[in-house]
């Protein structure tokens, strides 16, 4: 199993729990999930929040613009009430 494929499966599960535990940052009503090895994986994750009745933000990537590519990880928020 690739990491991509793991890290997808974690923050699945963690779509998850959000939706017993209602509350993922104090105060919140999003929680940021990732990071994901490619974009693909990430956009992957975000569909299946909104398949789940999540909304979810678009995908971004961080790092990886100065240093090398291989940096770069994928992030996307899920927003869920409060």
């Amino acid at each position: 199993m690739s990491t991509s494929s793991r890290l997808a499966g974690v923050g699945l599960v963690v779509l998850t729990s959000l939706a017993l535990a209602q509350t993922a940052e104090a105060g919140s009503c999003r929680w940021r999930l990732g990071p994901f090895t490619s974009n693909y994986a990430a956009e992957g994750a975000a569909e299946k929040a909104r398949s789940l009745g999540y909304e979810a933000s678009g995908v971004w990537g961080e790092g990886g613009i100065v240093s090398d590519w291989s940096n770069r990880r994928y992030f996307f928020n899920v927003f869920f009430p409060c």
